[in-house]
């Protein structure tokens, strides 16, 4: 089975289940595949949560950097939203997963400069 059939037996796996995760991931794939390069890590099918994925990270990275605590970090820069839970990984696991992100998403790449966040 080529890598193509198998994309499309995933793909329609995935819509035979309703499953949008995994249309999205096979989708990513799909697209990586044809333009030639490595597909966008698929981390969250809700831009929401992906957004307030990203937001967690930063605040966690801020705060292993300054020493001070995540929850005054994630307030400065985002007031009265919703608290995430801390990341319960590493600064360097956070860090290096805004690194991949930034390749791939301009809103991280933005938040990383204004916020100044060294990956």
């Amino acid at each position: 089975m080529t890598e193509v059939e198998g994309l499309e037996e995933k793909f329609r796996e995935a819509l035979a289940s309703r499953n949008k995760s995994k249309l999205l991931e096979v989708h990513a794939k799909a697209i990586g595949l044809v333009s030639g390069h490595e597909p966008p890590p698929v981390i969250s099918a809700s831009k929401k949560a992906y957004q307030q994925l990203i937001h967690a990270y930063i605040c966690n990275v801020a705060s292993g950097d300054s020493k001070l605590p995540y929850v005054l970090w994630w307030r400065a820069y985002y007031g009265d939203q919703k608290l995430p839970k801390k990341p319960r990984h590493s600064v360097e696991r956070s860090r290096s997963h805004l690194r991949e992100m930034k390749k791939h998403s301009p809103l991280t790449s933005r938040l990383c400069t204004k916020y100044r966040v060294k990956t």
